[in-house]
């Protein structure tokens, strides 16, 4: 392909005005490292040094599943800051690099099926921990502003849980039957809408009240909730009546836990804390025909759901549940239709609620 000398002039001025945008902006980074110099602020810190900060300080104070979520985002932005990018300054990164982070993301699994894509809640989540990440380098005054506030966060329909049944419910519980740390794990979460294994598998013994029927939700040092406040949570009579059993057959085994490993096995010590049933609940999902997709979180979700719907006050369903915004709360409200029955409940077919009477036609 020849090109003309109109072709060669644009060309050059486009490459002369390449050049001089990439030497402005080595000039601003220059001015930028002269001026933190001058302040006594750190001058080079590269992205893989932010990380292993981010990991060491920042990821101890979270809840555990949260941890363990943001560890799962941490390795593609590490393969694509650190592997494809080259370990740059932290200064270096800018939008168009957070961008292209995101953009690499969605098509690089990095456990699973060699070259499989991956959904847009899981890059909208990852972009949440860049952001997160890149707010730590403003505290730390290793750069300023977050160039991750000037990308757009990717769009992700939201997850529906499954809302199980009251019979659905009692499926689930009948395939718990004869392993008692399960079963009362499982009736936990779906009396109480508490989470699961940042809070229900953390109870001691001296959380549970039963003269008074509350669960203390311990939130300390050494365990933090989601939200990071300890909280009482009410039991049902149910409830009530599976931990009485529960105490009276282990209370005095030795284990401060109130779920504790019964034998020691090969990944286990008999009186140790259990850290997951989620293989567990998952074959008891199976074994009672549940729909699929059920997670352990949808048994908090029931909960929440079916109080409102029932019409309790929000405001005490969002202390129980510990929700630090009753925005949060309320949003259950569309997850059950059994609060919009009242809206044909009296008037359907031309009926009117009793005790009212006609209204005269004009």
């Amino acid at each position: 392909m020849t090109l003309s000398p109109d072709d060669y002039n644009v060309l050059n001025a486009a490459i002369a005005d390449l050049r001089a945008w990439d030497a402005r902006e080595k000039a601003r980074e220059l001015e930028q490292l002269n001026a933190r110099r001058a302040a006594g602020l750190p001058e080079a810190v590269r992205v893989s040094a932010l990380l292993a900060t981010f990991e060491e300080h920042e990821l101890p104070g979270l809840a555990p599943g949260t941890q363990r979520s943001y560890r799962d985002s941490l390795k593609p932005i590490r393969a694509y800051f650190v592997g494809q990018l080259g370990d740059p300054l932290v200064t270096a990164v800018h939008a168009k690099h957070v961008a292209g982070s995101l953009t690499w993301r969605r098509a690089h699994r990095i456990a699973g099926a060699e070259g499989s894509s991956v959904s847009s809640r899981t890059v909208q989540k990852d972009r949440t921990v860049l952001h997160r990440i890149f707010a730590l380098a403003e505290r730390l005054e290793v750069r300023d502003g977050n160039p991750v506030a000037r990308t757009t966060p990717p769009k992700a329909d939201a997850r529906d849980p499954v809302l199980l049944t009251d019979a659905e419910y009692g499926r689930l519980l009948a395939q718990c039957a004869g392993r008692p740390m399960f079963a009362l794990y499982v009736l936990t979460l779906g009396e109480t809408g508490a989470r699961c294994e940042s809070e229900a598998l953390w109870l001691r013994w001296e959380d549970v009240d039963l003269e008074q029927g509350f669960l203390w939700i311990a939130s300390g040092a050494a365990h933090r909730t989601k939200s990071g406040k300890g909280r009482w949570v009410p039991m049902t009579p149910k409830l009530v009546a599976a931990y009485r059993a529960h105490f009276a057959a282990y209370r005095f085994a030795g284990s401060p836990w109130v779920f504790h490993h019964l034998t020691t096995g090969r990944r286990h010590v008999a009186g140790e804390r259990i850290h997951s049933l989620r293989t567990a609940f998952a074959g008891a999902a199976a074994r009672a025909k549940l729909p699929a997709g059920l997670h352990q979180h949808d048994l908090r979700h029931r909960r929440v759901t079916a109080w409102l719907a029932e019409g309790k006050n929000p405001v005490h369903v969002k202390e129980a549940v510990g929700h630090s915004d009753p925005r949060t709360t309320m949003a259950y409200t569309h997850l059950s239709r059994e609060h919009l029955r009242s809206l044909v409940d009296a008037t359907a077919a031309g009926e009117r609620p009793a005790g009212r009477p006609a209204r005269r036609r004009r």
